[in-house]
């Protein structure tokens, strides 16, 4: 598979004798495996661990780390980033590992605020070369991926003017993701756009951009068709 890389500023490495981590993972074999490889490169200089990320940045002092490592298996784990951009605005960079690399899995970890992600695909050899490159403001990433970002983000602004998108970016697929199937139920049942944005602790140009993906696949103009398209292409069952 062929990748692009698009690259940014770098956030640098605070510590010069080396990087620190912090690696979150549920699954206490995996956080510790991660752990012995992190220390055996001497790229690394020390290597923290816990199971629950907005808990560990509670207490532990941002200053200390040069960035958070996240399982991407994590339950809520979209939900943990959010919460901790929360309580630890100044928290060092997240990057998600072991991230499956589709387009609404990447496009997902992005919303929720991650600096990066490290793909599922990728060796042992390969984990802290990356981790430096996305540090340094880079992230490798697919053709795929990097056209479905740039085309949602020229969508996404087109709704927080105001403005109709161009008819070129509006999907043009009717398979639903499964975030679109979500907001298509809670249309469905009745919700604004910020009573979804709360229901799934999104931001509300989020919620926007997905309500005029899901319009755009239905071939539908306003809220109150989508129950009926839905129903019509028999794509919700109540």
């Amino acid at each position: 598979m062929e990748h692009s890389v698009c690259t940014g500023a770098g956030f640098g490495c605070r510590n010069a004798q080396g990087i620190r981590v912090l690696v979150v993972s549920d699954v206490c074999w995996m956080r510790e495996a991660l752990a012995v490889v992190l220390k055996a490169d001497p790229a690394i200089s020390s290597v923290e661990l816990s199971a629950d990320l907005v808990g560990a940045l509670a207490i532990t002092p941002v200053m200390t780390l040069d960035a958070v490592l996240l399982d991407a298996t994590l339950p809520c784990g979209h939900s943990e980033v959010r919460r901790s951009r929360e309580i630890a605005p100044n928290a060092p960079p997240i990057i998600a590992f072991g991230v499956r690399q589709t387009r609404d899995e990447v496009i997902a970890w992005a919303e929720a605020g991650v600096t990066g992600y490290i793909a599922n695909t990728i060796s042992q050899a390969e984990f802290v070369p990356i981790i430096k490159a996305i540090l340094a403001g880079e992230q490798a990433s697919s053709g795929q991926v990097v056209a479905e970002l740039l085309r949602r983000i020229a969508v996404l602004a087109s709704v927080v003017e105001g403005r109709q998108y161009p008819a070129e970016l509006a999907p043009s697929e009717l398979a639903l993701t499964e975030r679109e199937r979500q907001i298509a139920e809670l249309i469905t049942g009745g919700l604004s756009d910020k009573e979804i944005a709360r229901r799934l602790n999104m931001s509300l140009p989020t919620v926007k951009l997905h309500v005029h993906h899901l319009l755009g696949k239905l071939n539908v103009q306003r809220r109150s068709q989508v129950i009926l398209r839905l129903h019509g292409l028999n794509i919700l069952s109540h």
